[in-house]
């Protein structure tokens, strides 16, 4: 409970509280959903389970696949109704979240997205797990694979894998013929993702196109050198001076400034996006998650009209074996505060195991791994102009992950950290020396008070 207290207390602190309030996307009042107006979601809740009727559970999420699997699960569960609850998919989406999680409020299963969960993991927002997973004999290993640790901390499950990214560079294979330039190996390296990069910016000065495309979420310039960079020393210690990372962000603030890609101060400053950015024809490459594959699918909101090709990520040295990918998951959790567990939990199993086609067509990538067949990458791809034998490669069981978010003891305030420094560093306002003394001692000053 302190560590819960502690952490609204930090947000609160960082102003996160304020103008939090207002609708949902699916009408529901932030404030009512806290405990507020005249009677709870929570009240109204206890009224019908007593009349013998439904529990109902309330289910939020910026991504939701299909209402048609909630009404399949409603029907099969006569005993629970589920709601779900659509949240605006922008900044403040986890703070929205976090609140609703921690205010005594109405939510019974919470998703949480790429890293962001550890912290919340550690602070006593969510529910443990295990006794579920016991008791309902679940092999996470087996059932999640590379995905299970996404929804560990300290040797517990808080969270179960539901859905997952893996980056690749995806490239306009228009571009790349008028051009003259030969499309991107999935053997490459980062030499020659350069040297391509370069060709494609040249080629495309006077259009205003850029060569390539780096976005400026936090460690998004670290997606290549985590083939070969550890976060940490072997005592436990900030390691950011690895030479990797190093390598890493002095290429990102190369190509910055000679004009390759787009800088970091300038996509802050015209609030740029990976999707409307590639899909809107302005670079010739960029690097992104598969979940640009659903974002191409949405013609109406992204209505490109070329080619687009893709490439495993590249190599970041001859040394490094291939193919490459980097990736993050998305889990979902039960908050401690929902009164409800035991049927969210129900819901949350049947929505992994038995809906991994409504997250395939939705451009997402599943992560329960006993679902996967031939048919489901055809899912993904249906609706987005990607040619499958592209959409293969983001479920290639060869490939080799590794992944840019730190996972490891404060690995969320070393992120934070991270961008606070390197964006200073990006944008020209101190040198890399300084940055990376500045990041080795804060993040060795928080590790200390552990």
């Amino acid at each position: 409970m302190k560590k819960t207290v502690g952490f609204l207390m930090c947000l609160a602190a960082a102003g996160m509280l304020a103008g939090c309030g207002g609708k949902t996307d699916a009408g529901t009042s932030a404030t009512t959903a806290a405990g507020g107006g005249a009677e709870t979601v929570a009240q109204g809740e206890s009224k019908a389970e007593a009349a013998g009727e439904p529990v109902v559970i309330n289910y939020y999420d910026w991504d939701i696949p299909d209402q048609k699997f909630i009404d399949d699960f409603n029907a099969a569960n006569p005993d629970i109704q589920v709601v779900v609850h659509s949240i605006p998919a922008n900044g403040e989406r986890l703070t929205k979240l976090d609140i609703l999680a921690m205010s005594g409020g109405d939510m019974d299963v919470m998703p949480i997205s790429d890293g962001d969960q550890f912290t919340r993991f550690e602070s006593g927002m969510l529910a443990p797990l295990d006794e579920f997973i016991e008791r309902d004999g679940l092999d996470m290993e087996a059932s999640f694979g590379k995905y299970a640790i996404w929804g560990q901390s300290d040797g517990k499950y808080y969270g179960i894998p539901f859905r997952a990214t893996q980056t690749g560079i995806y490239y306009n294979k228009d571009m790349f013929d008028q051009a003259g330039v030969a499309y991107p190996s999935d053997d490459w390296t980062l030499d020659e993702y350069i040297e391509t990069a370069r060709k494609m910016a040249e080629w495309g000065k006077d259009q205003g196109i850029y060569g390539t495309y780096t976005h400026t979420y936090a460690n998004e310039w670290a997606t290549v050198a985590a083939q070969k960079g550890e976060w940490y020393t072997a005592d436990g210690k900030c390691n950011i001076k690895d030479p990797a990372w190093q390598t890493a962000l002095e290429t990102r603030k190369m190509l910055d400034d000679e004009g390759t890609q787009m800088p970091y101060g300038q996509i802050v400053a015209v609030k740029a996006v990976i999707n409307s950015s590639f899909l809107g024809g302005k670079e010739a490459m960029v690097n992104a998650g598969s979940w640009l594959v659903r974002d191409m699918k949405n013609k109406d909101k992204f209505p490109f009209d070329f080619n687009v090709g893709v490439a495993y990520l590249p190599r970041f040295d001859e040394t490094v074996e291939g193919p490459r990918s980097n990736y993050s998951c998305s889990v979902l959790g039960i908050p401690e505060n929902s009164k409800h567990k035991e049927e969210a939990w129900r819901f949350i199993r049947y929505y992994v195991e038995e809906c991994s086609n409504y997250i395939a067509a939705s451009g997402n990538l599943p992560t329960y791994l006993p679902a996967y067949n031939d048919e489901m990458v055809n899912i993904f791809c249906e609706g987005s102009g990607l040619d499958v034998e592209y959409g293969k490669k983001f479920f290639d069981g060869d490939v080799k992950l590794t992944t840019n978010k730190i996972i490891g003891p404060c690995g969320a305030q070393y992120m934070q950290i991270g961008k606070e420094e390197i964006e200073q560093y990006f944008n020209g306002e101190k040198t890399l020396e300084e940055t990376l003394d500045n990041i080795e001692r804060r993040v060795n000053e928080e590790l200390a008070k552990q």
